[in-house]
């Protein structure tokens, strides 16, 4: 790994730019910014970013940004392949393909929504007091999960990984810090209305969402599960999954 030092406001790459390298923040912050100037994610020390474009040999799909002044260690596309192994066909075309499903997670993410029977306007002022907390020490301890109120529906749930991810906002989605951990999607699950309901839907993932037990997801006939005033469980994954979380919706409240 190279270091670069680069000065604030400095841009590392471009969308349309050759995937040519791999980045780990080594002290300083990265913005990843997609079409549109849309923000889609905060890096900071420790974080690893660029790595999909190289892994799929394409050009870059985002922006990436240096916020503040910021040192990164720089690895070599041939580096990188040299250093994981990556001489494996059917290995590489696994990692390529879970890149992809990644990257159109995030595609889908910062573009508007299609009609799925949510309300016309899909963003709107939470109904009712809800909050987002973690149920299980794998969240709390080694995630550093805090309980969130939410405040805006619908609102996205999912796991970090380098620059490609659901979009940050204090209102708008809760990103889990999940150290690379593919069990976690980006975004996996989110808390919306759907029918004057509030609910969880799943957004798609390999692994599914358990809500209060039912599991919802790719194979279900339908990827929404209505919440009930009180706590829910949230499961992000099959059963035994670490990714536990409770939503409580305040008693009364409509759901």
């Amino acid at each position: 790994m190279q270091p670069m030092h680069l000065p604030k406001g400095a841009t590392i790459f471009s969308a349309g730019d050759p995937s040519t390298a791999v980045y780990v923040i080594e002290d300083g912050e990265v913005a990843i910014a997609v079409t549109g100037n849309i923000e889609v994610a905060r890096l900071h020390a420790g974080d690893l970013f660029g790595e999909s474009g190289v892994l799929e040999a394409r050009p870059r799909t985002a922006t990436a940004t240096a916020v503040t002044a910021t040192t990164l260690l720089v690895t070599p596309a041939e580096a990188f392949f040299h250093a994981f192994g990556m001489d494996n066909d059917r290995a590489l075309s696994l990692v390529k393909l879970l890149c992809a499903r990644l990257r159109n997670t995030t595609r889908r993410t910062a573009l508007p929504a299609p009609s799925d029977g949510l309300e016309p306007d899909r963003r709107t002022a939470c109904p009712a007091a809800i909050r987002l907390l973690p149920d299980s020490d794998r969240l709390t301890t080694e995630c550093g999960m805090k309980p969130v109120n939410v405040s805006q529906l619908p609102f996205q749930v999912g796991n970090r990984f380098g620059g490609e991810t659901t979009p940050v906002g204090s209102n708008r989605a809760c990103v889990i810090s999940a150290h690379g951990d593919i069990g976690l999607a980006a975004p996996h699950f989110e808390i919306l209305r759907r029918d004057g309901r509030i609910g969880v839907r799943d957004m798609g993932t390999i692994a599914g969402t358990i809500v209060n037990g039912t599991a919802i997801g790719r194979a279900s006939p339908d990827a929404f599960a209505a919440l009930r005033p009180g706590d829910n469980a949230v499961v992000a994954g099959r059963a035994g999954s670490p990714f536990r979380f409770r939503i409580y919706i305040a008693t009364g409240a409509k759901a």
